[in-house]
């Protein structure tokens, strides 16, 4: 009898467990089911790392690793563990290369192989070094460790873009294994869902991409006159600003020849009301380093070029701008950021530019290459008629000319 009572009390812990574990992965499964959209990932995933915690997992800390095959690039969201309640306090971001270290390495290629599991260990010193290495990688905020363990084992399980990742002290039991293998194949289905609204975001983001391109386009079928270049800059602007780019960025063309080194430049600024100020004028290209690689980059066709004004050159760059007498730019010098980066993409006759105080994304430089080469389009579209104008002046002043002659 104690005997069955026994083989009864296993068989109905057995079954709580599975209940507990069960329970677990749907409330994962209904927070991938519930994202709206890409942002909402961090979330999803926290919530995988605390449903383990839950489930009574020892782990040091943990992450999901996404693989990117072409580059061997680690999109990583890490999380470190609170020591007290053991909860997710934050998700840590970033990428790694994975030619940082030989275990990133080893996880990599294991994933390669078709590996449903890998594991690596790292012992005293070697893991002082992995975590100094990690630190050093840069887009990548790893905080700081107080005290470095004497043992460390990562474990990854992996699904069909990358793995789920624990580190703990100790090796793994069969159970807490199995387990992980269930939750990686859960969340494999939350990242399907994270690429599925990731798609549809880029979408979206492409056709508002394309109408403020198509409305730039109509400006300048739109212009009559050579003047209506201007409004043209201003629309290009504005549209930069509805798409959501950094409103601090300070933007603008400028129409470059080999034969000089005076810019024709058209700068635009959103001020306090929301409204664009549009500065036009010639800017000498040898009055600052930065200018003179401009001017070398796009002489040399490159496709763009980029500069970063750190300390005291952002003063000594904005001095030589408002000391330009045929550009009439003035900049606060008692209002100047602490830095201040540059990017320029590339057209046939110049560039199109942009300034910001904090890092310029991706994002935003291939927006901006975009409207680059569609303004390439609007300067044309200027040049002719600008030679019609001339053509025209040409003509008004040659018939003035023969009524003189008649007289």
């Amino acid at each position: 009898l104690r005997n069955a009572i026994k083989r009864r009390t296993v068989e109905l812990e057995h079954k709580n467990r599975e209940l507990e574990i069960e329970a677990a992965m749907e409330r994962v499964r209904a927070k991938a089911m519930a994202m709206h959209s890409t942002k909402d990932i961090s979330d999803a995933t926290a919530i995988v790392f605390n449903e383990l915690t839950g489930l009574g997992l020892d782990m040091e800390r943990c992450g999901i690793a996404i693989i990117h095959d072409k580059s061997s690039r680690l999109e990583i969201w890490s999380t470190p563990m609170s020591p007290k309640d053991k909860k997710v306090k934050e998700i840590i971001t970033g990428y790694l290369d994975s030619d940082f270290h030989p275990m990133a390495q080893s996880v990599v290629e294991a994933w390669r192989n078709n590996e449903s599991y890998f594991t690596y260990t790292v012992h005293a010193n070697e893991v002082r070094d992995y975590y100094e290495k990690l630190g050093k990688v840069p887009g990548y905020r790893f905080p700081k460790i107080a005290k470095y363990p004497d043992r460390q084992m990562s474990h990854c399980f992996y699904f069909e873009h990358g793995n789920i990742f624990v580190y703990s002290k100790e090796d793994l039991s069969e159970e807490q294994k199995q387990l992980l293998h269930r939750f990686t194949k859960v969340f494999s289905l939350t990242y399907k869902r994270y690429l599925d609204l990731k798609n549809a975001e880029a979408q979206v983001r492409e056709a508002q991409i394309e109408t403020a391109l198509e409305r730039v386009r109509s400006k300048t079928l739109a212009m009559h006159n050579s003047q209506d270049v201007g409004d043209t800059v201003v629309s290009l602007f504005d549209e930069v600003l509805k798409l959501g780019l950094d409103k601090s960025i300070r933007c603008g063309i400028g129409i470059l020849d080999k034969e000089t080194d005076h810019m024709e430049t058209w700068s635009a600024t959103s001020n306090t009301d929301g409204e664009v100020d549009l500065r036009m004028g010639l800017l000498d290209m040898r009055i600052h380093p930065m200018l003179v690689g401009l001017k070398k980059a796009w002489d040399n066709r490159k496709s763009g070029y980029q500069y970063d004004y750190i300390g005291d050159d952002v003063l000594k760059y904005y001095k030589a701008l408002n000391n330009e007498p045929e550009y009439p730019f003035h900049k606060d010098l008692n209002s100047l950021p602490e830095n201040e980066y540059h990017r320029s993409f590339f057209f046939s006759e110049g560039i199109l530019f942009a300034f910001a105080p904090n890092p310029i994304s991706e994002e935003a430089a291939r927006v901006l290459n975009r409207f680059a080469g569609v303004f390439g389009q609007t300067y044309r579209r200027y040049l002719d008629l600008k030679n019609a104008e001339a053509q025209a002046r040409e003509a008004l002043i040659e018939v003035s000319l023969e009524r003189v002659r008649v007289r």
